[in-house]
């Protein structure tokens, strides 16, 4: 099952690296990985295939790291995760208007139309993101340019009592974190 992972640390230096050190030690199957600095504070974000047992021993390993203060992970059904992402797909004069029609019936929005290549932004679930990329590979060359997710998670769900948080409001967003050219945002929502 995909979870995501957010842990908020101490600002210090190499947080990030004993964060992977101790992921890749343990082979956590990491797919993406994000960090952000806020003031005092470093956020990373992670998402990881994990079932309910491998998820709770990786929060119980990332807890005992020095200058974490909390980590909380979630699976997609116990929160909204959707994914923004910009493409950009090379074609000609007589490709343009059928590629524009497939574009339109996807529900995605052209940002960009140049002489040779259309750049459009489309939103969905990860799986979503990857169909549409493969479905317009026969129109000619993709590029996704970048890629952002964002989670929304109901702090209604049981936590563990555990658990050590900072105190936060009961909405906190969290924006921007980016690696690359991809960037997360998470909101916590309580219901």
């Amino acid at each position: 099952m995909e979870r995501m992972f957010l842990i908020t640390a101490s600002n210090r230096v190499r947080v990030e690296s004993r964060i992977l050190q101790a992921l890749d030690h343990h082979m956590v199957p990491v797919q993406s990985f994000s960090s952000m600095r806020i003031g005092g504070w470093t956020r990373v974000t992670f998402m990881a295939a994990l079932d309910d047992a491998s998820a709770q021993r990786t929060c119980n390993l990332l807890r005992r790291l020095h200058d974490i203060q909390s980590v909380d992970s979630f699976a997609c059904q116990d929160g909204f995760c959707r994914t923004l992402a910009l493409f950009r797909v090379l074609c000609d004069r007589e490709s343009r208007l059928p590629l524009l029609q497939v574009i339109s019936s996807m529900g995605a929005q052209v940002v960009a139309v140049r002489p040779e290549w259309i750049a459009f932004q489309v939103i969905g679930s990860p799986q979503d993101i990857e169909g549409v990329r493969a479905s317009l590979l026969p129109y000619g060359v993709v590029e996704a340019i970048s890629a952002a997710a964002t989670a929304v998670r109901n702090l209604a769900i049981h936590r563990e009592s555990d658990e050590v948080d900072p105190p936060m409001p009961a909405a906190l967003k969290v924006p921007n974190a980016s690696v690359g050219s991809e960037a997360v945002s998470v909101y916590q929502v309580s219901v």
